[in-house]
């Protein structure tokens, strides 16, 4: 049974890849323009896809506590494929919107849940101590994906055309589905508390006023994330 935990780490590869190929990174902006998009409506998508992906942070990661890692994973993989695909078959600021939100809420249930399940994978096999070591390989992976993302998104669009690649980046989009069902749920421990709205509130507010040590780690990683995403 050890050794079956062990592929979840090949699936966890494939799903970090195919969220962070972004094939559409160096022609976003020049696909919006080709649909009649002005510099308002972008910054406004961008604006959207980022209150969808705050606003349900917090419950997408509760939820994989609740359902399971490998449910929250497999619908945040098929919502990921999703919101591609109606990129890829939109022209219009609405069918746009609808992309970005779905693109948000897959996301974030993915956001966590995915190191969720590399820690509970190593966990069953007794190897918790290989958590950090497995966790940079995989944001390894996709640090060096989202470079040569760029330049394949380049190569697709001078030769094919911007929506070409967004078919790409759905195909890519795609492969994380299947990852997500070959995974295989580890043990880990029940919660004590009953599910709900109640016990979500009562977590952030440990999480952010209580837990000193907590909060502060939280704090930096808003910080961060929000400065290079700011960059990006």
């Amino acid at each position: 049974m050890q050794k079956s935990y062990h592929y979840n780490i090949y699936s966890l590869y494939l799903i970090k890849l195919s969220k962070w190929l972004m094939l559409i990174m160096p022609i976003v902006a020049l696909f919006y323009n080709e649909n009649g998009l002005n510099d308002f409506a972008i910054f406004s998508l961008q604006a959207i896809y980022s209150f969808s992906v705050a606003l349900l942070e917090i419950p997408s990661g509760y939820m994989a506590d609740v359902i399971g890692r490998r449910k929250t994973l497999i619908l945040g993989s098929i919502l990921g494929f999703l919101g591609y695909l109606f990129y890829s078959l939109s022209s219009s600021f609405s069918g746009f919107i609808l992309a970005e939100i779905t693109l948000g809420l897959g996301g974030s249930l993915i956001s966590g849940a995915d190191s969720a399940m590399l820690y509970d994978s190593l966990a069953a096999m007794r190897r918790r101590h290989q958590y950090l070591q497995f966790e940079g390989r995989i944001t390894s992976l996709g640090n060096f994906a989202e470079t040569g993302a760029a330049i394949c998104g380049g190569l697709i669009a001078a030769f094919l055309s911007y929506r070409a690649v967004y078919i790409s980046q759905t195909i890519i989009a795609s492969l994380a589905i299947p990852a997500a069902f070959f995974l295989l749920e580890p043990p880990r421990q029940s919660m004590q508390s009953h599910p709900g709205i109640h016990h979500i509130w009562t977590v952030c507010k440990d999480s952010i006023f209580y837990n000193k040590k907590l909060s502060s780690t939280i704090f930096v990683s808003a910080i961060t994330g929000i400065a290079t995403l700011s960059m990006a």
